[in-house]
């Protein structure tokens, strides 16, 4: 993530204005500003309409490109969650239920339906 996206939550400003601004699309900002994932074509003029989108609000564009150490605990992926799911389902699963003799003989069924 980029310290760009700081600025631009602390100043209340969206994501879509600033890419309307530079000219691409907001899924393209969303790259640039979560993954540091650049354009490929013209990245050097879309980084300059982006600094004067951010210098047109008086927004310091020293380190608005550089990228945020995250040093929180909660912004570190675990993969706890994922643990947890996959013995969740297989808490959920079900044994395997077979038919009484009966109930086969009364609906016709002579082999197992379920498998």
């Amino acid at each position: 993530m980029l310290v760009f996206k700081q600025q631009l939550q602390a100043h209340q400003l969206t994501q879509s204005a600033a890419a309307s601004a530079a000219g691409i699309s907001a899924a393209a900002l969303a790259q640039i500003v979560n993954h540091n994932i650049w354009p490929r074509q013209n990245a050097d003029a879309i980084r300059q309409r982006i600094t004067d989108f951010l210098a047109k609000r008086g927004i310091d564009t020293a380190k608005s490109f550089e990228v945020v150490q995250t040093t929180n605990q909660s912004d570190i992926y675990t993969d706890n969650k994922n643990t947890t799911l996959i013995s969740e389902e297989e808490i959920m699963l079900l044994k395997k239920q077979v038919l009484f003799p009966a109930t086969k003989k009364h609906f016709g069924l002579f082999r197992d339906p379920f498998e």
